[in-house]
């Protein structure tokens, strides 16, 4: 396509991806897929594995980024990987794996778009809008404190559930904290929601399910009434 001193122009489009109930970050340079060229058979990242801050797209120096994933969704499973490095004028993407030739992108033009797309939310459903606002509502100062650290927020794990992923250090466990809401919440009144149960003692939350990530077997000692082990059905 180019030789090391070309250059092409970064896009970035966010789809969904109703295969692995997500969302798929598409990545262009001109008008090539840049998870193709990179990967075989493989599609883009969920939002929430790239899109965050800080951005891997622009971290300073020479590094490895995760830009693609295997086609079932799974990160770890066939991940493409290039190695980025972010000069004084020009960004260069080369391949950890194969002989695919490098790329290189105007350094100015390339951070334009990366946080133009970091603050484009015109794709997000109402789940994914209330996700974002919990991330940012939920004091993980707090959480911290209490030996809790923030993995993930979805809508999409059950119908009509906010699933707050949390891991505890103190096992360690993985403990999901599950809030309901209605088809006319709004995704700020969910986070509202979200974010005043969660400054609540743990052993007041009515929902959760805990998983043991080690030789622990028994239930943390933060776990309250409402808590339960999950069950493999």
């Amino acid at each position: 396509m180019s030789t090391d001193g070309e250059r092409v122009t970064l896009r970035i489009q966010v789809r969904p991806s109703p295969e692995t109930n997500d969302h798929e970050v598409l990545l262009f340079g001109d008008d090539q897929d840049l998870v193709e060229r990179f990967g075989d058979e493989s599609i883009g990242l969920d939002p929430e594995d790239i899109l965050i801050q800080p951005c891997p797209l622009l971290l300073r120096g020479a590094h490895e980024c995760l830009i693609g994933r295997c086609e079932c969704g799974v990160i770890g499973c066939a991940d493409v990987r290039v190695q980025v490095s972010v000069g004084e004028e020009v960004v260069r993407w080369a391949a950890v794996d194969g002989p695919r030739e490098p790329l290189r992108f105007d350094l100015d033009a390339y951070t334009s778009e990366v946080l133009r797309a970091l603050s484009d939310h015109s794709w997000e459903t109402p789940d994914r809008t209330a996700s974002r606002l919990v991330r940012q509502a939920v004091d993980k100062l707090l959480l911290r404190r209490l030996g809790f650290t923030l993995s993930w927020a979805s809508g999409q794990a059950d119908q009509h559930l906010m699933t707050i992923a949390l891991r505890l250090e103190r096992g360690p466990y993985q403990v999901l904290v599950r809030v309901a809401w209605r088809e006319t919440d709004s995704p700020g009144a969910i986070a509202d929601a979200v974010a005043a149960l969660l400054k609540q003692p743990p052993t007041s939350w009515p929902d959760v399910v805990w998983f043991p990530q080690a030789a622990a077997s028994g239930p943390p000692a933060l776990a309250g009434a409402g808590w339960r082990r999950y069950q493999n059905a």
